[in-house]
């Protein structure tokens, strides 16, 4: 029987997700925090906690982003923690509304040395995102990016990537061009979209755009629209598509990723452990599902490896393991020849047969970001 050490080499742990607070400085209404004010619990994560985690995790080295429910540059300790991951030799990110940011913290973030900082952002202009999330949201986010980019210009040679995810929504879709050409002109790395996956009132099912049909003519001229605009200006564009893809694993890849909550709890991705009391519901493709949050462990109580390798842990990503295996084996057998188009449809149509029979994990059933929303 192995041990939790030895295991750990054959499952490794890419990247870690860490809460650093729950507190957040908007109330958007595309966010769970609208929903469940009144059981919404407001946690931070300790220095002691914080540590302990990196400690357990320096050989293995993997990947740390510093976001979870709440905007953690209103962390206290957050300049800490990340001079504590680049001085353990790991990559550091985080993401931000961009509510905080003035030059003397970008100054000091970059100091730092950390790897990448990732900007929310839910339109094109003051009209869309300050309907999502209040009143001069917007004006203050292209300050906040445009602040951090001059002082990263100062920094020469600096490693450190500055990415947009850009909320895709039934009107925010359609700046897309408009916000790929603000991005690259004030010096944005990457621009990524990102969908409201996960929706729990009917407010926010009216705010997500996820199409269950292949993309319209319209939605293909904008999305040429947007890879020419980010060609043109060398920036890297990561777009999600707008018509649903058979997955075997979701997005966040819960076989190689983990998420640590605030308070120390473990699960396979922010979605499965936000910071409500009794629960939430999910709403996706007419049902309304009520989850509790899926912890597989408590890092003040285990160390992480022994959590990682729990079998509550291993029978959550045994089903994904298997969808996978299956999905690579079928689609290897696919050739490159005449006949390659008529194996693809064939392969696809046998992959979701097995699919229907071999479902994901109970927990992630009502989550769009299996179909690659």
């Amino acid at each position: 029987m192995p041990s939790s050490l030895e295991k750990i080499d054959h499952v490794p742990i890419q990247s870690i997700q860490i809460e650093t607070t729950s507190r957040c400085t908007l109330d958007c209404i595309s966010c769970l925090k609208s929903v469940y004010k009144k059981s919404w619990q407001e946690r931070e994560m300790d220095a002691p906690l914080f540590s302990r985690i990196l400690a357990q995790v320096r050989h293995e080295k993997p990947a740390v982003h510093l976001q979870g429910w709440g905007e953690p540059l209103g962390q206290d300790d957050f300049l800490s923690f990340v001079r504590q991951v680049k001085k353990a030799d790991m990559s550091a990110s985080f993401t931000t509304n961009g509510t905080v940011m003035t030059e003397n913290l970008a100054e000091s973030l970059m100091a730092t040395g950390f790897d990448g900082i990732t900007f929310s952002m839910a339109g094109a202009c003051s009209l869309t995102q300050d309907k999502l999330r209040g009143v001069g949201t917007f004006e203050r986010l292209c300050k906040a990016i445009t602040t951090f980019a001059s002082v990263r210009a100062r920094y020469h040679g600096s490693g450190t990537r500055i990415a947009v995810n850009y909320l895709l929504t039934p009107q925010s879709v359609k700046e897309l061009p408009k916000a790929v050409s603000w991005c690259r002109r004030v010096g944005v790395d990457t621009f990524a979209t990102v969908n409201l996956s996960q929706v729990s009132s009917r407010v926010q099912q009216t705010l997500a755009f996820i199409p269950s049909k292949k993309e319209s003519n319209q939605y293909r001229f904008l999305r040429i629209r947007t890879n020419m605009s980010a060609l043109f200006a060398r920036m890297e564009l990561k777009m999600r598509p707008f018509y649903p893809r058979l997955l075997p694993v979701c997005n966040k890849d819960p076989l190689n990723n983990l998420f640590i909550s605030a308070t120390g709890d473990v699960s396979p991705c922010v979605f499965l452990a936000p910071p409500v009391k009794n629960g939430i519901v999910w709403r996706w493709e007419g049902l309304a599902v009520w989850q509790k949050n899926f912890v597989m462990g408590n890092v003040n109580n285990l160390p992480l490896k022994e959590i990682w390798t729990s079998k509550k842990a291993e029978m959550f990503r045994e089903k994904f393991k298997k969808r996978k295996a299956y999905y690579d084996e079928r689609l290897a057998r696919v050739s490159f020849s005449m006949s390659g188009s008529v194996e693809l449809e064939t392969a696809i149509g046998e992959i979701k047969k097995y699919f229907s029979s071999h479902p994901p994990p109970e927990q992630c059933l009502a989550c769009a970001q299996l179909y690659g929303y």
